[in-house]
């Protein structure tokens, strides 16, 4: 049972998180310095204070709009600091101290990659290392099998994807799924192993009823889908809420 103080930490610490993943990729989006220099307008430039930036309070405060030149501020800060909390009070409450730091860490790249994907249509190949780095890590620290059996997953979600993306391309002469997100599936695999489907199925379900709330002729980030589902149905399982990921 965690204690009292672990989960008010915990609630406290995940908005900050959240805050600076969904500012780098931001700044990513830009080719802008990431991890270094004062938080600032991304309008007018003028640096805010440390009052300006508390997580969720200040954009409630400041009513979603800059202080010194009126623009909005974009929607994604906030996001990142409401979901950076639920990541990890989630992470805390599916797993013990240890694994739910690592489940974090996986969490808050599939935030850096989601807000990445909304921006520019792209899945940064970087981040999608990480993402496989930590789901490979999970895995491993479940058994020597779980590993393995991910592995098998992830070798598969790739060829099923890829062939169907290829298919789409020949039939249609362009891709309704992206390389990217082939990618990002295969990575998260690693992790969800047998529950792969569930996750797919999933992120499509809710990427189709994206996709009828938007301009027929504008493209689907399905980035964001595929890291809500993943982490939906690999939390389960992580809580035996959900069949075994092995």
């Amino acid at each position: 049972m965690l204690s009292v103080p672990l989960w008010i930490a915990a609630g406290l610490i995940g908005p900050c998180l959240g805050s600076f993943v969904a500012t780098a990729a931001l700044r990513r989006t830009t080719s802008e310095q990431v991890a270094f220099g004062r938080s600032h307008c991304d309008h007018c430039g003028v640096a805010l204070s440390y009052v300006s930036t508390v997580p969720v309070l200040s954009y409630i405060r400041l009513r979603g709009a800059c202080q010194a030149c009126g623009a909005r501020i974009d929607a994604s800060h906030l996001i990142g600091e409401i979901v950076g909390g639920v990541i990890l009070l989630s992470a805390l409450a599916a797993a013990s101290p240890p694994r739910a730091g690592l489940l974090a860490a996986l969490g808050l790249t599939l935030l850096a990659s989601s807000v990445h994907d909304l921006k520019t249509q792209r899945l940064p190949d970087s981040f999608t290392a990480v993402v496989a780095g930590c789901a490979a890590a999970l895995a491993w620290l479940q058994s020597e099998q779980t590993f393995w059996l991910g592995l098998v997953c992830a070798c598969t979600a790739f060829v099923a994807l890829e062939a169907m993306r290829r298919s789409f391309i020949w039939l249609r002469r362009k891709p309704g799924l992206g390389f990217g997100d082939v990618k990002l599936v295969t990575a998260l695999a690693l992790w969800l192993g047998l529950a792969t489907p569930w996750a797919v199925a999933l992120a499509s379900l809710m990427g189709l009823a994206a996709a009828l709330r938007q301009p027929a002729e504008r493209r689907l980030a399905f980035g964001p889908w595929i890291a809500v589902a993943a982490w939906c149905v690999g939390l389960a399982g992580e809580a035996r809420l959900w069949p075994s990921l092995t």
